[in-house]
């Protein structure tokens, strides 16, 4: 029983509610034992003035002394209690106490002594005494003056009541029952409410657990419903969050396996086929050949563009790429990666228009940044028409930052395929992008290391103006205003001078 969470909770609430209401009843019985054997006292003193009053009433009226003892007896078995009868020599002369407590014709303590303690309680006066003779008694009798306006001792005789001492030190046991069925009733009230509260905490963890074990089983889609915001709440808020991202890295696992097993299944199958057909001596040729080789060479390459992407994104995403912080001119990144393209764009038939305003460097790793330029720059190539133009624009936005453009025309991205063409091997037109020896996975590339240098990459569309990837990052002037670091002016002033250059076709 006590292996689950809820019953270890129960017993667990009902152990800590019984040790108090323990330690309550103690320290209340040790509290209230005064008090009650006060109270138990003053119960039986209680007891002294009516019965003086009715003997000294009996005595009056010519009642014998027979009749007298026979009435205290007769009182006695009524009030449970032990009656003596003594007289003006303090001589028992009656006593209800069974023989060998009876003291039936012994002398007991005087109520004059230096020991005797009035008291007085409600009203009804009394005084008592220990009598520490052959039996431990405490004895009770009326005071002086009673409330009948008869003096005790009327006619010789005096009641007294007599009390074992152990009765009134052990008073305190009569609060047990109470205490004890006060404890049972806060018992049986915990375990009811432990059982609630446990429930509130083992239920969501049960339901965790259960929602744990079906994603054992592969099933990622998984969710548990959050109620209240306490620990148990958050718990179950981030649990929903790791299976949602589980379920996503999941879905992009798949979908990775997948579009690799495409991407690489073309080249393969081409590379298998034409190196079949040399083996097999089919082509004899030597222009095939070499049609032939430059085939197999051209797939390879795709091939091992494709793993080297892989393997950058793998890097990136687990960290182990580490990005050099140092001081980059963009006017110099941006020349050279054009200078790199102008035989392509040139064979292309495509015209170049690059308009670099005075832009402030940025603090960055310059090789990643020209990887960056490069992909969307061979992205622009393929998809540019004979004729088209590409733009590449780059100049400073208010607050320090710099915004890098590369417009092409002649191609358009609908619109509902703009917030997708940074996903990895997302392809708007597939045929024309494998054609071109697009791997699909240069915009992610592009994504993954802007945002690494603290910048956005977005892409604009329409069939009026085509296409533009702008991409913002911060200057080091507002890298240092974010981080604190105070740059120099001579520092933050632009490298090289604005520079507009057109490189038609």
């Amino acid at each position: 029983m006590l292996g689950s969470l809820r019953a270890r909770l129960i017993v667990s609430f009902a152990l800590v509610v019984a040790l108090a209401v323990f330690l309550a009843g103690a320290g209340a019985l040790f509290l209230l034992r005064d008090k009650q054997e006060e109270s138990a006292r003053d119960r039986y003193g209680r007891l002294v003035e009516p019965l003086n009053d009715k003997i000294a009433r009996l005595s009056n009226s010519g009642s014998s002394i027979d009749d007298i003892k026979e009435f205290l007896d007769d009182r006695a078995t009524e009030t449970d209690v032990r009656i003596m009868l003594i007289n003006s020599d303090e001589l028992v002369v009656f006593d209800s106490a069974p023989e060998p407590e009876n003291l039936l014709g012994q002398y007991v303590l005087s109520f004059t002594g230096g020991e005797v303690i009035v008291t007085a309680e409600n009203g009804s006066e009394y005084k008592w005494v220990d009598y520490n003779g052959a039996s431990q008694l405490t004895l009770f009798a009326a005071t002086a003056e009673n409330a009948a306006g008869f003096p005790p001792g009327l006619a010789g005789y005096e009641p007294v009541i007599a009390i074992p001492q152990d009765r009134l030190t052990s008073a305190w046991l009569d609060l047990v029952p109470r205490l004890a069925l006060a404890g049972l009733i806060a018992l049986t009230v915990s375990f009811i409410v432990s059982f609630f509260i446990s429930r509130s905490i083992s239920g969501p963890l049960a339901r965790i657990t259960q929602a744990s074990k079906q994603m054992a089983q592969g099933n990622y889609d998984v969710h548990i419903p959050i109620r209240g915001e306490d620990e148990v709440g958050r718990l179950a808020e981030a649990f929903n969050q790791m299976a949602t991202q589980v379920n996503t890295s999941q879905r992009t696992m798949k979908d990775l396996l997948a579009n690799v097993s495409h991407e690489l299944k073309t080249p393969l199958t081409s590379i298998q086929g034409f190196s079949q057909a040399m083996v097999d001596g089919v082509v004899t040729d030597p222009e095939d050949v070499k049609q032939y080789s430059r085939t197999i060479h051209e797939e390879a390459n795709r091939m091992r563009v494709l793993v080297d992407d892989l393997l950058l994104l793998s890097q990136i995403d687990s960290g182990q790429v580490s990005m050099e912080h140092a001081h980059v001119d963009l006017s110099e990144v941006l020349e050279r990666t054009v200078e790199r393209f102008q035989w392509a764009i040139r064979d292309a038939e495509i015209e170049l228009h690059v308009r670099i305003d005075v832009v402030p460097a940025v603090h960055g790793d310059g090789r990643r940044l020209e990887q960056v330029f490069s992909n969307l720059l061979q992205n622009a190539v393929r998809h540019t028409p004979r004729g088209g133009a590409i733009t590449v624009n780059a100049r400073t936005l208010p607050g320090g930052h710099v915004s890098v453009g590369i417009h092409n025309t002649g191609s358009v991205i609908p619109q509902e395929d703009l917030p997708r063409v940074f996903e990895r091997f997302f392809q708007v037109d597939r045929a024309r992008a494998r054609k071109g020896g697009s791997s699909g996975l240069g915009l992610s590339i592009v994504t993954e290391i802007v945002e690494a240098h603290g910048g956005t990459v977005r892409a604009v569309s329409s069939e009026l103006a085509g296409t533009e990837f702008i991409v913002i990052l911060p200057s080091e002037t507002a890298s240092d205003a974010r981080s604190g670091r105070v740059t120099s002016a001579d520092e933050a002033k632009p490298k090289r001078a604005a520079k507009k250059r057109e490189a038609p076709a």
